[in-house]
């Protein structure tokens, strides 16, 4: 047996890698891009006090490769010195992806789920912003575990992840855990887009935090009809945190209009309302900002723009101006 095994192990090892030369070898696919935000602002803060300055919004360096139906993605934030995504993703079909490392899972619409080069006017909404710095973190991203599809036009992504962005788990045999974890958050969202109708999707999503790192409960519901030159898009964004056994139940909402008036200019406006805990009276945010942007360069493979915005806060119970103006420059490939 031993001899037959050591005469025909060469054999056989030839016959396969025949037989994958004769198959035609998927094209490697390799990209490399960034982005620059570069941003001057006014800021008039508690009504007697001003903050005006220039600085970097975002600096970002990523590449990303595909063979066949696997694929890899990094970013890192310069700014930052930070790695923002590392992700690796295999495809075993349009139903079913396995995608896994440090992403943007199941999550809200506004959060990363929307890129930063294709953030609607300068920042994001307030209630996406909390909503993060709540949940997984400030940039949306957690280590875990995703399997996403699409059926139809609908689309489906459930993710399993430790909690908390700044969380990396990693288990080692020489020495005993550095704190105890015996849960997962997970987090489900489905979306569709008709084709019946163009530029419209709408979804929602659900979530349940890590009992031992960040214990919340949260959900989210949108529309997006985006029917050029027009676009509208409308989030309502729900969140608990769980605080010593005690729950802190958040709400905010936006509404976002746009109207393109030319290939270079286009019209934006955004009210939105925050509020941090639904039990207290008199404690929400209104936001409400208008804008404009240009496109430097018209075209889809260069996002430069130049954003224009001036924010008008207001909160209840105050007559503090806190309001601000933008100015952000943009180059993303």
């Amino acid at each position: 047996m031993k001899l037959f095994i050591k005469k025909f192990t060469p054999i056989f090892l030839l016959s396969l890698s025949t037989i994958a030369l004769a198959q035609t070898s998927p094209e490697l696919k390799w990209k490399v891009g960034g982005t620059i935000q570069a941003m001057g602002s006014y800021a008039q803060t508690n009504g007697d006090t001003a903050q005006i300055g220039i600085g970097l919004r975002r600096v970002r360096l990523k590449t990303s490769f595909r063979y066949g139906n696997v694929s890899a993605f990094i970013q890192y934030s310069a700014k930052n010195n930070s790695v923002v995504d590392a992700r690796m993703t295999y495809k075993l079909s349009n139903v079913v992806n396995i995608r896994v490392g440090k992403f943007v899972g199941a999550s809200i619409r506004a959060g990363s789920l929307t890129p930063h080069p294709k953030i609607d006017i300068v920042e994001r909404p307030m209630s996406a912003q909390m909503w993060a710095s709540k949940t997984v973190g400030s940039d949306y991203r957690d280590y875990g575990v995703s399997t996403f599809g699409k059926v139809g036009f609908f689309n489906y992504n459930l993710t399993l992840h430790n909690g908390k962005g700044t969380t990396n788990i990693i288990a080692s045999h020489k020495k005993t855990a550095t704190f105890i974890n015996s849960s997962m958050a997970i987090s489900g969202m489905i979306f569709f887009k008709p084709k019946s109708v163009k530029g419209l999707e709408a979804g929602g999503y659900y979530g349940i935090g890590n009992a031992n790192i960040n214990e919340y409960s949260s959900y989210n519901a949108y529309v997006y009809w985006q029917p050029n030159p027009i676009r509208i898009k409308v989030e309502v964004i729900g969140l608990t945190n769980i605080v010593e056994n005690k729950d802190i139940p958040s709400l905010g909402y936006y509404v976002f209009g746009a109207y393109k008036i030319s290939d270079t200019w286009e019209l934006l406006a955004r009210y939105e309302n925050y509020d941090p805990n639904t039990d207290v009276r008199n404690n929400s945010t209104n936001l409400v900002t208008l804008g404009a942007r240009y496109a430097l360069i018209p075209a889809k493979i260069i996002a430069s723009k130049i954003t224009f915005a001036y924010v008008l806060h207001g909160q209840e119970g105050t007559k503090v101006d806190n309001n601000v103006f933008y100015v952000m420059f943009q180059t993303a490939l």
